[in-house]
């Protein structure tokens, strides 16, 4: 996530993921051959929080939601989320609270289902801001349509403004939010 190797690419994923990159069924953590590789995933010593995920959703509430990622001696930070129910399809609705630091992310699976994610942009990437930790603030809403747990995949990079994809760290987390009380 956030940076590679090519200065034109270095541009584009400054102001957000590569897209696919939560580490959900079907995607990677940015740790391809074309990125971020050097160093094993959750290695670094640093913290990916995710905070509000409520034990069980209700249908119609919306969630406030905080990432907060923390390493010492990093100086950039992305991040991507997306929502997935059991069947690995779109749950609930990301909004915005803060356009300036995060954006929606729509992308279209090879199997024709769409995602929704929601990542850093340039602004948000908090460039040379030392050792974190660093917050995005993002809201989740749980739709009438959703049955059963919903998984959060999140992927973050602890990034050390080198402008290369060596140095970084790349941390995942999945939490789940329960069904409702009445749909267990």
């Amino acid at each position: 996530m956030g940076l590679l190797a090519s200065p034109g690419l270095y541009a584009i994923y400054g102001k957000g993921a590569k897209p696919a990159s939560t580490n959900a069924p079907g995607e990677t953590a940015c740790q391809d051959a074309k990125c971020h590789t050097q160093n094993p995933l959750n290695s670094g010593g640093g913290t990916l929080a995710l905070a509000g995920v409520p034990a069980a959703y209700e249908t119609g509430m919306t969630y406030p939601l905080t990432i907060s990622l923390a390493q010492e001696g990093q100086k950039r930070w992305g991040f991507q989320i997306t929502a997935l129910d059991s069947n690995n399809l779109a749950a609930g609705i990301f909004s915005l609270s803060d356009e300036e630091r995060t954006q929606l992310r729509h992308e279209i699976m090879p199997d024709g289902n769409q995602r929704l994610y929601v990542e850093h942009t340039l602004a948000g990437s908090h460039m040379g801001r030392k050792d974190g930790p660093v917050t995005w603030q993002i809201e989740w809403q749980a739709t009438g349509d959703l049955h059963g747990p919903v998984y959060f995949y999140l992927a973050a990079n602890a990034a050390n403004f080198n402008k290369k994809p060596w140095g970084d760290f790349i941390y995942t987390r999945t939490d789940t939010a329960g069904p409702p009380s009445g749909d267990r």
